[in-house]
């Protein structure tokens, strides 16, 4: 019986992600409803909506009342797209995408090659790419990772005195908005690919007061080549565990390279926050990266992260755990 229930597993993921692109989640945010009602508010089949519905009370996304409706159980309430940690575009994104990369797993696994190339036939960036609505969803899925590490780093990192925050590979600004909601003297950078950028402001207008949008720019940046000077706090969130450590010595050092050619006055930090693979429980994010990223990519621990930023030119200041699981490393130009 173990080995059926994790063997359909991803059954339960793909059922997760119909729910969310059908928005149950925000039609049960006033109350429990019944299949019936459900169907029609989403113009599905009724019959067939009971069933998945009935499906997603097995790993307790939903449950039902005295009267047979189902309700949203407080665990999943981030399906619900207002709420203020979102993880509804994620959820479709690794649930559909993501999983269909993982058909390139086994070739991963005995060739140690990137299984998304094989399946999709080029790296993950260069087919998002041509595929304006995967890209489209890929970046809302991204802002929806970054907001709860914007609300925990803007609480735990002292910004004072700090005027500009250049998010290097920030992708839409899912950063940002949260750090300048939070500190009101703060302006921001996002440093990314040109077509990120293009995209960034209609994006970032779609999801932030105004106010916070007019104190955030884009500047279009090969972070392999260089990322803008002039910043007084540099924030590279989930990009260094994407490559592989030679690349991570590269976009270290463009870092380093922007931080002393124009030094602001009080110096400038590098905060670098990672989810750190240092457990068996970490394994998972660490096979997807093999499987989806740059090739020879494993994930990092500490001592490498350490390591890579020696060798990049920095020195570690300091090392906090987040509340997210990510690992914060205050850092500045040795």
């Amino acid at each position: 019986m173990e080995i059926l229930k994790l063997a359909i597993s991803g059954w339960f993921s793909r059922a997760l992600a119909v729910a969310a692109r059908l928005g149950i989640a925000d039609e049960l945010a006033g109350g429990a409803l019944s299949a019936g009602e459900l169907a029609r508010r989403t113009g599905t089949d009724p019959d067939v909506l009971h069933r998945l519905l009935q499906m997603l009370t097995v790993p307790g996304v939903l449950e039902r009342d005295e009267q047979g409706a189902f309700r949203l159980t407080e665990a999943y309430d981030a399906l619900r797209a207002d709420h203020p940690f979102t993880q509804r575009h994620f959820a479709i994104l690794a649930a559909e995408f993501y999983d269909d990369a993982f058909a390139g797993l086994e070739h991963t696994v005995r060739t140690g090659e990137s299984g998304f190339r094989h399946v999709f036939g080029s790296s993950l960036y260069e087919h998002l790419a041509v595929n304006p609505e995967l890209e489209a969803l890929f970046d809302q899925g991204m802002v929806d990772l970054a907001r709860p590490v914007a609300a925990a780093l803007a609480q735990q990192h002292d910004f004072t005195g700090v005027g500009t925050v250049v998010d290097v590979g920030g992708g839409s600004g899912g950063l940002l908005p949260g750090l300048l909601s939070a500190h009101p003297h703060l302006r921001g950078v996002v440093a990314d690919r040109a077509g990120v950028c293009d995209r960034g402001p209609d994006a970032l207008s779609a999801i932030s007061a105004p106010d916070v949008v007019q104190r955030i720019s884009f500047q279009p940046s090969d972070f392999f080549a260089e990322v803008p000077a002039g910043g007084d706090r540099y924030v590279l969130k989930n990009v260094l565990h994407d490559w592989n450590y030679d690349n991570c010595v590269r976009i270290l050092r463009v870092v380093r390279d922007a931080m002393v050619r124009d030094e602001p006055d009080g110096h400038p930090h590098l905060l670098v926050l990672e989810p750190l693979v240092e457990a068996d429980i970490d394994g998972w994010r660490a096979i997807f990266q093999a499987l989806a990223c740059d090739e020879g990519t494993l994930g990092l621990d500490e001592e490498d992260l350490r390591r890579a930023l020696t060798e990049a030119g920095f020195e570690v200041c300091a090392v906090d755990r987040m509340v997210t699981g990510h690992k914060l490393v205050d850092c500045v130009p040795a």
